[in-house]
């Protein structure tokens, strides 16, 4: 008996620890990853601002095959979108919408899954030379209470989807 009521001390120690800890933390998050890319600004621009292209690149199409797709009509710039549906936890439901996009530049677009708050994600282009750009992909968000610890451990969420994501970008524009 003793025991137990040791172990709820140390829980609601834990438990209050957090929520003190949670008014410390900022409500709003972000997150970034880089890698430099032998290629044009134009070609990666095309490849991360036409959705029917992320098939070819995004680290979340091959996880489940059994996923269902739904575009916009059009597929590329501002306005585009797709949703997607997957019995998969990691895939689960959602949808992206591109809202901003400066051609060879940068697009931002919000990502939404279901059950959690909405985030803004993008890309950021800066040439490097003449045929060398150095390609950033951000990630933004807001959560409140106890929640706001998700922005603290945000990079362990999403580093390696981040590193596949912009890896398999590289490859594509390498290689063509």
């Amino acid at each position: 008996m003793k025991t137990l009521k040791s172990f709820l001390i140390v829980i609601a120690i834990i438990f209050i620890a957090l929520c003190l800890g949670s008014f410390a933390l900022n409500e709003k998050w972000h997150y970034e990853k880089s890698i430099s890319i032998n290629s044009t600004p134009d070609k990666i621009y095309q490849l991360t601002t036409d959705l029917k292209n992320w098939e070819k690149w995004s680290p979340w199409y091959g996880l489940d095959t059994n996923a269902k797709w739904n575009f916009s009509d059009t597929t590329f710039g501002v306005g585009a979108w797709y949703t997607w549906s997957s019995e998969v936890k990691k895939v689960g439901k959602g949808k992206i919408t591109i809202i901003e996009a400066i051609a060879n530049q940068s697009n931002k677009y919000k990502l939404e899954f279901e059950g959690m708050n909405a985030s803004i994600a993008g890309f950021i282009l800066e040439p490097e030379g003449d045929f060398s750009t150095k390609v950033t992909w951000t990630l933004d968000g807001e959560n409140k209470g106890l929640s706001k610890w998700f922005g603290v451990f945000i990079g362990v969420f999403m580093s390696e989807d981040y590193e596949n994501g912009l890896a398999n970008i590289k490859r594509i524009c390498e290689t063509k």
